[in-house]
């Protein structure tokens, strides 16, 4: 058995999409990971508890993280987008990042991860980027297809 943790620090984001949602204006960030950082803790059976646990580290990929209830902020020209759009300056390795919820800040993410409470992602870039987003839930699931990928790089 075990037990995965996506580390932001480290992890490559692919893409960050804005998907329209219903008429009330709020829509889904969806952050799209190419290489998501993750530590894996084995949980080791024995006869006697406690069990031993072993870390390794990876990559899971694919895998999305999305934060739904996001309200559109309005560009430039005092108007709204009512397309799905990419944010293509929220792309690259990440330096750093957070999920506040009720008061605490979360730089690691259980997986799968499911908040059905308003929470805010912030996500730092290497090359300087920064983005923060508020919503009304987060979900990450892995895919189907996600496959884990033991790296000493993380």
């Amino acid at each position: 058995m075990h037990v995965d943790t996506l580390v932001l620090d480290g992890s490559e984001v692919r893409s960050v999409r804005w998907e329209a949602g219903d008429q009330t204006g709020c829509g889904t960030v969806s952050v799209v990971f190419a290489a998501a950082c993750v530590r894996r803790d084995v949980s080791t059976p024995t006869e006697a508890p406690p069990s031993r646990r072993a870390s390794a580290w990876g990559h899971v990929k694919p895998l999305t993280l999305r934060l739904h209830g996001v309200v559109r902020a309005a560009d430039a020209n005092g108007g709204t987008s009512e397309q799905a759009e990419d944010l293509g300056d929220a792309i690259g390795a990440l330096s750093d990042g957070e999920v506040r919820y009720a008061g605490q800040a979360w730089r690691t993410l259980p997986l799968p991860c499911h908040v059905s409470a308003p929470v805010t992602l912030s996500l730092r870039f290497r090359a300087g980027q920064e983005w923060a987003w508020r919503g009304q839930g987060l979900t990450m699931q892995p895919e189907a297809d996600s496959r884990f990928f033991e790296s000493y790089a993380c």
